[in-house]
């Protein structure tokens, strides 16, 4: 009982107010597992929703919502991947036009991704699936 009572103590006042059940948890834990399966379907791709193309989309939607211009090197830091490996993820989502590449208007040296509308409405419907 004291070992429990240590343990409660060491939790802060928003980790009290919300520990989750088994239950919960394996709750939340389907609804994941199933919302990655409906990015694969939406991307029609197996394996999207843990690539890090799918992570430069979801930083590529935010910058698109926001305003904010993404370099390529911003985008591959996005994909939380080596630059090569996000170098070549950045080819295969722009080969299923779902981004594309321009010159930045500002600095002549660099390229922006900019995520087109189709990938916009990809992302939006993959996104209704974690809700």
């Amino acid at each position: 009982m004291e070992a429990l009572a240590i343990e409660l103590r060491s939790f802060s006042d928003d980790q009290l107010s919300v520990i989750p059940t088994q239950a919960t948890l394996a709750g939340l834990a389907a609804k994941i597992y199933s919302a990655r399966r409906k990015v694969d379907e939406i991307f029609d791709m197996t394996g999207f929703a843990v690539s890090p193309a799918w992570d430069m989309m979801l930083d590529l939607y935010q910058a698109r919502v926001t305003g904010k211009k993404i370099s390529v090197t911003s985008a591959c830091i996005g994909g939380g991947c080596p630059t090569t490996t996000g170098l070549r993820w950045l080819q295969v989502i722009e080969n299923m036009m779902l981004i594309e590449r321009k010159p930045d208007p500002e600095d002549k040296r660099r390229t922006v991704i900019q995520m087109t509308d189709g990938g916009k409405v990809k992302v939006e419907r993959a996104l209704t699936a974690f809700l």
